[in-house]
């Protein structure tokens, strides 16, 4: 029975030795994927860091404590923002960010290896440049014509400050940049203000070309009045002498037929009238009858 006894006793002893062998072997050893790094911490203070991936050895724990840190790029959305843009219009943004660790010695350092302080950081330093620089900037640069050089603006700034975690902003960007329903009132009236502006413009160069048009054509027409009359003056003229003329040979050949004929005249100058009536007599003298 004692020999029973002490056969279990010592295989219970080497069982409790191979798991602490295996144990500590376990917490010697270990392996990195491709997306980690990793630092070691003796006692509370930096030992070592692991920048690649595959199998690696340290001091076994409690000598040596590992933590590791996944480097892909993580994704952070901001909360909606309301900024102030240099004409003054208020603006509701809302942006993303990729970020990653590079080194996992400040990361773990400076921040614990906290995520949950990682992000307020980022947040921090990110939601502060958007701000000052969208402060700097005019409603179109931000939405089309400089958005690209005001991001990296900002991710550059954005960097300058996490640098001392060892955090890095690869790629940030607008959501959403749009004026609130009350700015959008205000913008959509100046808009019509700008438009009615410029049709104003457009309605007084029309009017002062259509003045120009109606003063030479007023010239042209007045110009081809005064043209007309005096032509016709010069042939009323012309047909007056021709008369007179043809009078004076009248009166040449015949002196009691053109007497006759100013009688004629005379009479009609005197008798005016539809009603009236010539008779001539075989005295050749014109007596009026109504």
């Amino acid at each position: 029975m004692k020999k029973i006894f002490s056969d279990a006793k010592t295989n219970w002893i080497g069982f409790i030795i191979l798991v602490i062998v295996f144990m500590i072997g376990n917490s010697m050893f270990f392996s990195l994927k491709e997306y980690e790094k990793a630092s070691a911490f003796s006692f509370g203070k930096f030992s070592r860091e692991y920048m690649e991936a595959g199998l690696h050895i340290k001091a076994p724990w409690p000598f040596e404590t590992l933590y590791r840190v996944d480097t892909r790029l993580q994704l952070y959305n901001a909360k909606e923002m309301t900024i102030q843009e240099r004409s003054k219009k208020k603006l509701l943004i809302d942006y993303f960010v990729l970020y990653r660790v590079n080194s996992p010695k400040l990361y773990f350092t400076k921040v614990g290896g906290n995520k949950r302080q990682a992000i307020h950081r980022v947040d921090d330093h990110t939601s502060s440049d958007v701000a000052a620089v969208v402060g700097e900037t005019n409603f179109d640069d931000v939405v089309t014509n400089k958005r690209q050089q005001l991001l990296d603006s900002i991710k550059a700034m954005s960097n300058r400050g996490l640098n001392d975690i060892a955090l890095e902003v690869q790629f940030i960007s607008f959501n959403r940049v749009e004026l609130p329903d009350e700015n959008k009132l205000a913008v959509f009236q100046d808009m019509i203000k700008d438009r009615n502006k410029i049709s104003s413009l457009y309605l007084a160069e029309g009017q002062q070309i259509k003045d120009s048009i109606q003063s030479y054509a007023d010239y042209e027409a007045a110009n081809i009045v005064a043209t007309a009359r005096m032509r016709a003056d010069s042939i009323r003229g012309a047909a007056d002498a021709e008369r007179l003329h043809i009078l004076n040979e009248g009166y040449a050949q015949s002196q009691k037929l053109f007497a006759i004929y100013n009688k004629i005249e005379t009479y009609k100058k005197s008798f005016k009238g539809d009603k009236t009536e010539w008779i001539m007599q075989k005295s050749n003298a014109l007596s009026p009858i109504p």
